[in-house]
């Protein structure tokens, strides 16, 4: 899954910055007659649905903004799933970019995502970004890393997980670890462990170790996770990885809860084994 982002990059370091993406304000106007309004001519027809689809796009915007702290493992293990694109002119960049980012400047993103792969890196160096991989731009002061996110969406380049593709695999995980868990408490005969599952709520009752609460989270297209341990966390879809992963230090749910739940139990956990014991 691409996922674009806008970020802020100080001149020479990280700072955790917050903006929005510029929104478009519009005058509505209601028109009010007896008179059925005349028929529009063909041209004012394609003003219109242009308007509409423009109105759409901006609509539907939802690049993320990215944290410095969940920028930082980025700079610190870059991945060959995911991009880090400086979007400032080059006589900026010469003065200094993060090691671990490609420079692609806003003035060119347009024309350049729009080139074929091979052309794309005899022109610029590097391989041309793919659709299904993470996508963070970054500029001086974040108004052209907004545009930048702008620009690759209306080239195909979005950040959407639909709502049946999310609820799919929520669910599918869910099930999943309900069944792995449901294995381990059976085993551990324990009446102070207990799981069950309800609307979405994955409860994991370890007696006086804790509980953990694993939870759908629809509106942000996450599973959140709050655990006895290491405390809440909050995990998207990464198609890359077909897992659910932690932004800020990449690691998977499923990871996490084998390392706790293996230390907790002392005894080796893997929540990815659905298969009867």
């Amino acid at each position: 899954m691409l996922r674009i982002a806008a970020v802020r990059a100080a001149r020479a370091a990280l700072r955790p910055q917050v903006f929005k993406p510029v929104s478009l304000a519009r005058t509505i106007q209601r028109y009010e007659s007896t008179l059925s309004p005349p028929e529009p001519d063909k041209h004012t027809a394609a003003r219109k649905a242009a308007q509409e689809r423009s109105d759409e796009l901006q609509r539907d915007w939802d690049a993320k903004i990215v944290t410095y702290e969940e920028l930082l493992p980025k700079t610190r293990s870059p991945s060959a799933d995911s991009y880090l694109i400086d979007v400032r002119e080059p006589d900026e960049v010469i003065q200094g970019m993060i090691p671990s980012a490609v420079n692609l400047p806003l003035s060119v993103l347009s024309n350049s995502l729009q080139l074929q792969p091979e052309t794309f890196k005899a022109k610029h160096g590097f391989e041309k970004p793919k659709k299904s991989q993470e996508v963070t731009f970054y500029c001086r002061s974040g108004v052209r890393s907004t545009s930048a996110s702008d620009v690759a969406k209306r080239n195909g380049y979005t950040n959407e997980l639909s709502t049946e593709r999310y609820n799919s695999l929520s669910d599918a995980t869910m099930d999943d670890l309900l069944h792995a868990l449901e294995n381990v408490v059976e085993r551990l005969d324990n009446p102070a462990y207990e799981v069950e599952y309800h609307s979405g709520v994955l409860t994991l009752v370890l007696g006086d170790k804790g509980t953990y609460v694993i939870n759908k989270q629809p509106p942000n297209k996450q599973i959140w996770l709050s655990s006895p341990f290491s405390g809440p966390k909050r995990y998207d879809y990464r198609e890359a990885d077909d897992a659910w992963v932690y932004s800020r230090d990449g690691q998977s749910l499923s990871d996490l809860l084998n390392r706790e739940l293996s230390d907790a139990l002392q005894r080796t956990v893997d929540v990815t084994d659905v298969s009867e014991h």
